[in-house]
């Protein structure tokens, strides 16, 4: 019988952001400052919450983060217009539409407007599918998180059963 064990995430984001510090040094050696723009569109107070956490750790590692605030009234088309410019300027690396989006706005639609280059969230169907066929380019960050904490704790899943709750991609 397996004892129980208090997984630590602040230990693994130690580790993680130590190893990523040294990629964006190197990234800076070559003149890339990394940035990532973040759309978010209404007032929901989570998503605040989160994307100033976001913002908080790209400033910690001097890279550069711009939050594009959107009314919640904001039309699909108006999002995508957005997103568009941010698809063509060359200093965005990534860009993130913070979910969820308010109702009336086409949420596959806007996730699909984003260069499959820049999706960080790795939602867009390219970079799904490239997941799935196990060669990912981005992989979301709640899953990737949950992996990183399962090697870092050396927890062993082959053959072990498992039960997913969640209603997001």
């Amino acid at each position: 019988m397996e004892e129980n064990k208090l997984l630590l995430g602040k230990k693994v984001a130690r580790q993680i952001y130590a190893k990523q510090l040294e990629e964006v040094s190197s990234l800076k050696l070559k003149n890339i400052v990394p940035k990532l723009a973040v759309l978010l569109v209404g007032d929901n107070s989570a998503s605040e919450i989160y994307v100033k956490s976001k913002t908080k750790i790209f400033k910690k590692y001097n890279c550069l983060s711009k939050t594009y605030k959107l009314q919640k009234d904001s039309t699909t088309s108006e999002i995508v217009e957005l997103i568009n410019k941010l698809n063509s300027q060359k200093d965005v690396h990534g860009i993130l539409v913070q979910l969820p989006l308010p109702k009336d706005i086409d949420e596959s639609f806007v996730l699909n407007s984003i260069d499959p280059r820049k999706d960080v969230d790795g939602f867009h169907p390219f970079n799904l599918g490239l997941l799935m066929s196990g060669s990912p380019s981005f992989i979301p960050c709640t899953p990737l998180g949950i992996i990183k904490m399962l090697e870092f704790y050396k927890i062993r899943t082959h053959g072990k059963n498992v039960v997913i709750v969640g209603r997001s991609n």
